[in-house]
């Protein structure tokens, strides 16, 4: 697969996507302000995240809402493992100061462990069910995060001690730049696992089942089995993705990472870049973070600070009005224009 995206045409088909990874690459070293290098590290975190949503949302049409879920296991369970528990009530998890990048594991099995749950009984059934199932998962989770305080730390949440040096193993750093590529490499793993599944056979069989479950059934696929596969790999990447996330920020409560809130901002980024596309998340997020971290900065004064969800609910009414395939059906209309430009061109020569 490696080889086939370094040769000469799929580079040529793909040359947006080339052209943003190298932008990308030097962005941080041409653009000094701090800013925008943080404000682009969280596009990175939301297109790995959208594109998990993706796996189970776009591909398999089943909208999950219970992404922050995932997410936040994957964040508590390594900052408990990292940095002990809860502070009320003395630790009862001392600071074990286990690497993340071993602790991530046991967040990642948590985190499938919620998915069978979760998935095991709802793909079952057809309809809204699975949805509503992971939308009273997102709230039950929070509330135990919130309930047992002794190892959560309650509404508080947790923080890491203060820490200084640079560790690739304990994932701390003097600097955001490390953050920064760490977030981008991670972006960039999660889209070659979309590319992947979007080429192999969970990819066709998912879209078969969505096309017509039954014609999928009587060819002997089992759509349960399928969809259960999609949504077990969706949770491991958002575990993960927590696991950077929160030894990037350095604390981790429950009314951020396990809120609604969360779960709706990850399921917008792949709804408005483009459900079932390779680059729709990315592009979702590509467009969406930065207009709500710009605008909650600079129209601060504006609405009491509401202005830049307000500017953010209405780009999501203009999409689903007028490109309800997402933001990456304007690059292909605007491909289509131009191809159809050149024909006409040949022919007028012709």
């Amino acid at each position: 697969m490696i080889k086939n995206m370094l040769s000469p045409a799929y580079i040529k088909k793909h040359s947006l996507a080339f052209v943003f990874v190298i932008v990308c690459l030097i962005f941080p070293f041409v653009v000094t302000r701090s800013y925008f290098t943080r404000v682009l590290m969280e596009v990175f975190f939301f297109a790995a995240l959208g594109n998990a949503w993706n796996i189970i949302g776009g591909y398999g049409k089943q909208t999950s809402w219970a992404s922050s879920t995932f997410f936040s296991i994957g964040a508590y369970t390594t900052i408990i493992l990292f940095a002990g528990s809860g502070q009320a009530g003395g630790k009862i998890i001392p600071a074990l100061e286990i690497s993340p990048w071993i602790s991530v594991w046991l967040g990642i099995a948590i985190a499938v462990l919620f998915a069978v749950i979760i998935g095991l009984p709802c793909f079952r059934l057809r309809g809204v069910f699975f949805s509503i199932a992971t939308i009273a998962c997102t709230t039950i989770w929070r509330q135990l995060l919130i309930y047992f305080e002794r190892f959560t730390g309650g509404s508080l949440g947790l923080t890491f001690k203060i820490r200084s040096g640079n560790t690739l193993w304990g994932l701390h750093f003097d600097s955001d730049l490390p953050y920064y590529f760490i977030a981008f490499f991670w972006m960039i793993i999660t889209t070659l696992i979309i590319v992947y599944i979007d080429s192999h056979k969970l990819g066709y069989y998912l879209r078969a089942i969505c096309e017509d479950q039954d014609a999928a059934e009587s060819l002997g696929m089992k759509s349960q089995n399928v969809k259960l596969q999609a949504f077990i790999i969706s949770s491991a990447i958002m575990a993960f993705t927590g696991m950077l996330y929160v030894f990037k920020t350095g604390f981790a409560d429950p009314n951020t990472l396990a809120s609604h809130d969360m779960s709706v901002r990850i399921g917008i980024v792949a709804i408005l870049g483009g459900m079932g596309t390779v680059w729709g998340p990315t592009v979702g997020a590509l467009v969406t973070i930065p207009l709500l971290e710009l605008s909650n900065a600079y129209l601060q004064g504006i609405g009491g600070g509401g202005a830049g969800w307000a500017i953010y609910g209405l780009l999501i009414v203009i999409m689903v009005l007028f490109k309800p395939n997402g933001i990456v059906s304007l690059i292909d209309d605007i491909k289509a224009k131009f191809s159809r430009k050149k024909v006409a061109g040949g022919d007028d020569v012709g």
